[in-house]
């Protein structure tokens, strides 16, 4: 049975049973088989790891049963404040992480403002009463730094879209995990895995961004010190134009 084969069928089951969520089932089956594929199982494979979606359906018909019913019990009681527990818990180290890759974010967007205004010829800027000293350099250095500022920015965007999309995605797990904990210990959906799942034209899309990126930034880096030494004659040429001063 294949991935089409499976769903269809998962499908057909669900309504049969009268699952009320059956579209929302559906599209966590199609994303686990996403991801499986992606780690290099075939679709019987991965149709076979899974349980026979007659089974699937009954299961989720049986849970939708017991909620329908008051679930009450100490054991039900305990589950929840575990979870309000472990919430309480993991909320800070997901915000410390989003803010670990907002500040990737915002390295980015001030290598590109930074590479702009230098190749631009800016050496003074104020902004609400804040003023800025760039460092005074040769147009053909500026240049030269300004594009590795830019490879830099791009090399920095790529890597915060990963880290949000691990972040994310650990986030899903975490929700996933939370879910079925609290819901029927028999009728559960497919656990999510920590690493993200990314289509293979994003995933070549942001390797090709990342791997020119970075042989751009260090080539032209290189290049551009290499100018600045000639033009000031110094290995030092931070001190020959009183940078520091």
């Amino acid at each position: 049975m294949n991935r089409q084969e499976y769903l269809t069928t998962l499908e057909k089951a669900l309504k049969d049973a009268g699952v009320q969520e059956s579209a929302e089932i559906l599209e966590e089956y199609a994303e686990h088989f996403d991801m499986k594929a992606v780690d290099g199982y075939g679709e019987e494979e991965i149709a076979v790891r899974l349980a026979p979606p007659e089974d699937i359906a009954g299961q989720f018909k049986e849970m939708e049963r017991r909620d329908s019913r008051s679930a009450g019990g100490a054991a039900k009681v305990v589950l929840t404040i575990g979870c309000v527990l472990a919430d309480i818990a993991i909320a800070p180290l997901f915000l410390v992480l989003y803010a670990w890759a907002l500040v990737f974010g915002v390295f980015s967007i001030a290598c590109a403002c930074a590479g702009t205004l230098i190749i631009a010829g800016f050496d003074n800027i104020a902004l609400y009463g804040l003023s800025v000293h760039l460092p005074t350099l040769p147009y053909i250095s500026a240049v030269f730094l300004g594009i590795s500022l830019f490879a830099l920015a791009v090399l920095s965007a790529v890597w915060t879209e990963f880290c949000r999309l691990y972040i994310t995605q650990m986030l899903k797990a975490y929700a996933r995990w939370h879910t079925n904990t609290l819901g029927s210990s028999d009728s559960i959906l497919p656990p999510l895995p920590l690493y993200p799942w990314v289509s293979a034209k994003k995933r070549r899309i942001m390797r090709t961004l990342a791997l020119v990126s970075l042989v751009v930034f260090a080539i032209v880096f290189v290049v551009g010190f290499a100018s600045m030494v000639i033009a000031a004659r110094s290995v030092q040429p931070w001190h020959v134009w009183g940078w520091f001063e």
